[in-house]
Order: C-alpha cells, then structure tokens, then sequence
C-alpha cells in the first residue's frame, strides 16, 4: 500500500526548496546583506587606516581596530579631521586629551594602555645594545623599522596590544566604548605618532631620553656583542680601502731626520678657489629634524663661502710670502 503524503509535510517540503540556494537556484536576501555589510566595514576600515600617513600611524590603528570597533571609530573620523582635539597628553600608560564636542564646554577622554614592566624593558634594552644600526638610528632621533621585532622575540609588543574591551572613558554622556570623542583621540593620536614615534616608546614606558640613558647601561652588560659589532664594523672598512685613492705617507717618511734636513716636503695637496657648487653640504645633506630646513641650508651655505673664502686668500697670502 503507497504510503500517503500529508499535505502539510508537502507544504514544508516546497518551503525549504524555495528557502535552500542550492535547490532553488537563488541565494537569500540575508546573504546579499551579509555580502554589502562587509564591503561596507572592508570600506570603513581602509578610510581609517588611511587616515594615518606613516606605518606608526597605521599600526596605532590597525592594533586598536583588531578586535573590530570599526563603525564606532568612524563615527570620530571628523572630529579628528576638525582637529576638535586640544590639550593631547601621552604619559606613559595613558592618553588624555579634550574634545570639543557639541556642548560648550570640551569633554575629557582617558585612554588606558598596560605599560612593559621593568624586567620586560631591560630584555629588550639589551637586544638594542646588540644592534649598532639600532642605536645609531635612535641618536638620530629616528625609530628603526623592524624595532618591532625585538619587543616580539622578547614576548612583548611595541604598540599597545588590543583587547576585546578598551580601557578607556570620557565625559560625554554616551556610555559607549568607544564612543566618538574617544575614537577622534584614537586617530588624532595615530596623526601625532606619524609626527613623533617616540611617543609610542613612552606610552610602553620608556621616554627617549630614559631608552637612551639606559641603552648606556645595556651596552655595558652587552660588551661581547658590541666587540663582535666592532670587528665586523673594522672588516668592512678594510674590504673598502682598495675601493678608494687615498693619499698615505710612509711611516719611515715621518722621520726626524728627514724634517730636520731642511728640505721642502711635499704633502701632495693644493688649495682651490672655492666655486659655487657645494659638493661636500650636498653629500652631507641637511641635518635630520632640523626646523626650518630651507632657512638652515641657505645659512650653511652662506657661511661655508664665508669660510672658504676666508681660507683661500689666508693661503694666497702665505704663497705670496714665501715666494
């Protein structure tokens, strides 16, 4: 006997072939939603994202947007596109700043961050002491690119890692976290770190000068290191001398007995007059982080013909009394 088919289980049957893609040919409403939701957070992203102009910039935001907070920190993009941000403090651990919002008087934000402990600091100290590329860099008031990855081998991280609940407040009446002050703080600091990185070292801890003054220390509980560094540094100067025409002098030419013979010595150089190129402010270029660059070369190069000038004829001057 042919077993009878209900007409509500044939009802449930055509429902889900219309709801099921793959047997109704067609896919659902709710994915085309899902599809333009994340074209729209992928959109929001890249305008944060390229808000900072520098890879501190970026990553300032990249570590706070990991957890999402994508929506929420846009809503701050304008704010801190209208530079509303005044009084901006970095200490370390903390962020503070005010917002001028839509009431008269600015809202105060504070943004919390764990800072690297102590013992996490000297690890990483030492492994700077390790690379001179590193600590030339930092006295030229530059952070190295890769510094990054000696917080990461030592277990910490040179931006403030992301957590799934921001420590962070304002005194707006909008209880969220965050809410739009706070995230115009957020970008409006990634603008400041693309201006001074450094200020992302003393937010983990550790100011300029302190990292500076205790690399000193590091360096000296690391002077293996720093040797071997030397004895590199020496090894490649000497596979460069053959690469330049370097005037040298025997040592046996030195003698007292040649100096006491009365006899012209010929040194081997000569004095020209200086021209208008600038062949040597040219190589040197212009000091890093200097104020006003143009105003700063234009000085250099009035004083170096100054200088040069005086030079020449104090030599022109000593020929002629002696011919």
């Amino acid at each position: 006997m042919a077993k009878k088919t209900s007409a509500r289980s044939y009802r449930k049957r055509t429902l889900n072939s219309h709801n099921d893609p793959k047997l109704s040919g067609s896919r659902p409403k709710n994915y085309q939603e899902r599809q333009q939701k994340r074209h729209e957070v992928q959109q929001i992203m890249d305008d944060l994202l390229n808000f900072a102009h520098t890879q501190w910039g970026i990553q300032w935001i990249e570590s706070i947007l990991k957890f999402g907070r994508p929506y929420r920190m846009q809503r701050g993009m304008r704010y801190a596109e209208e530079n509303r941000i005044e009084n901006l403090t970095v200490s370390p651990g903390q962020i503070f700043g005010t917002v001028q919002g839509t009431a008269p008087t600015p809202y105060r934000v504070k943004i919390n961050f764990k800072t690297i402990p102590e013992e996490g600091w000297n690890e990483i100290l030492l492994k700077i002491a390790k690379k001179v590329k590193y600590i030339i860099a930092l006295l030229e008031n530059k952070i190295p690119d890769n510094l990054h990855q000696i917080f990461k081998e030592t277990g910490y991280q040179l931006f403030p890692p992301a957590s799934k609940t921001l420590n962070a407040s304002c005194s707006c009446p909008d209880q969220a976290v965050p809410c739009k002050h706070i995230a115009a703080t957020i970008l409006y600091t990634a603008r400041v770190l693309d201006l001074d990185p450094f200020l992302l070292l003393k937010l983990r801890g550790k100011s300029r000068d302190d990292l500076l003054h205790d690399l000193q220390l590091a360096r000296s509980c690391a002077n293996r290191p720093i040797v071997q560094s030397t004895h590199k540094i020496r090894e490649q100067i000497h596979s460069y001398d053959d690469a330049f025409d370097v005037p040298s002098l025997n040592f046996h030419d030195l003698s007292h007995k040649n100096f006491l013979s009365g006899e012209p010595y010929e040194i081997g150089f000569s004095f020209s007059k200086p021209g208008v190129h600038f062949d040597i402010l040219d190589t040197l270029g212009i000091a890093p982080n200097v104020e006003k660059p143009l105003e700063f070369e234009e000085i250099m190069k009035d004083l170096y013909i100054n200088v040069t000038n005086s030079i020449f004829k104090k030599v022109k001057s000593l020929e002629t009394n002696l011919k």
